[in-house]
């Protein structure tokens, strides 16, 4: 890498679910609430499930929503639902360009613009790097280009092929790296976000068959990841997406505190339900399925 509402908590060792309804409101609203948190934006997939905007979170550090992670199909409603300020974003951290990540993006610059710090994957087939995907979105001759004069972006393109991690992004004691991670085709980046001594780990959308992501999150206090496959997928599935054990067993190698289910792929309460069965049978601690406008406290 180039610098450049309804949750089921399932219970740590049991397989019994609890569920618990709320209602969600903005991460900086929460009474009591812990230095570092996350709202999910988008916990959907990119197919129908239920009314879920595609995948997006807002890391909140001291009540303010700093980072945006992945802006897919219906952030800007969920973004303006949640209170967050574009201003106040430091970073975009775009883990790769299928539309359910990325799509969203204009529309949270339309119409103010802004100045913010843009990191995504580099190019390779038919996906452009993310240096080349802003200047077809806002460049000369660009589908933006009326955003052109609006907005101020400083990219930061992550090489997918590198093999050790390398720093995205480091502000006071905040500190974001990335690593490529194997999604088919599509150049791919995991995040990490340490924040003092709280982490999060951003799994991505990924097969789970690169041993090196799990020792890059290893110990966080919550790893997103994303149940985009059955644990009996096509081929073409298995390429892209990780069977629900295997999340389970990278979450468990990787000593996670909690893991928060996202990307969520079916409309099948059924089929979400055996998938995180799958999931449970190789991870014994905290799980949360993410729903829109959830705030989950870090630490």
């Amino acid at each position: 890498m180039q610098i450049m509402n309804t949750t089921l908590h399932y219970a740590a060792a049991l397989l019994s679910v609890a569920v618990a309804t709320e209602t969600w409101a903005a991460c900086a609203d929460t009474p009591g609430a812990s230095r570092v948190q996350i709202q999910v934006l988008g916990s959907a997939g990119p197919r129908a499930s239920r009314g879920r905007a595609s995948a997006s979170y807002l890391v909140y550090i001291d009540g303010v929503g700093r980072i945006l992670v992945d802006a897919g199909g219906g952030t800007k409603v969920t973004f303006h639902q949640a209170g967050a300020n574009f201003d106040d974003i430091e970073l975009v951290a775009l883990s790769h360009l299928h539309p359910d990540h990325s799509a969203e993006f204009p529309a949270l610059l339309w119409p103010n613009g802004g100045s913010t710090r843009v990191a995504g994957p580099s190019g390779a087939n038919v996906f452009p790097s993310i240096e080349t995907f802003l200047d077809l979105m806002f460049g000369t001759n660009g589908a933006f280009e009326i955003l052109a004069s609006r907005i101020e972006l400083d990219t930061i393109t992550g090489d997918v092929t590198a093999a050790e991690p390398v720093m995205v992004w480091r502000g006071g004691d905040i500190l974001v790296r990335g690593l490529g991670v194997p999604h088919g085709d599509a150049p791919t980046v995991g995040y990490r976000v340490d924040v003092g001594d709280a982490s999060i780990g951003f799994a991505s959308d990924q097969n789970g068959s690169n041993p090196a992501f799990v020792d890059f999150v290893k110990d966080v206090d919550v790893l997103v990841v994303h149940l985009g496959g059955p644990e009996n997928p096509t081929a073409g599935i298995a390429a892209l997406h990780a069977k629900p054990s295997v999340w389970g067993q990278m979450a468990t190698a990787a000593n996670a505190g909690h893991v928060l289910v996202s990307h969520i792929s079916t409309p099948s309460q059924d089929e979400l339900d055996a998938r995180m069965s799958f999931m449970r049978e190789n991870y014994r601690g905290l799980m949360t399925i993410a729903d829109d406008l959830m705030c989950i406290e870090v630490k």
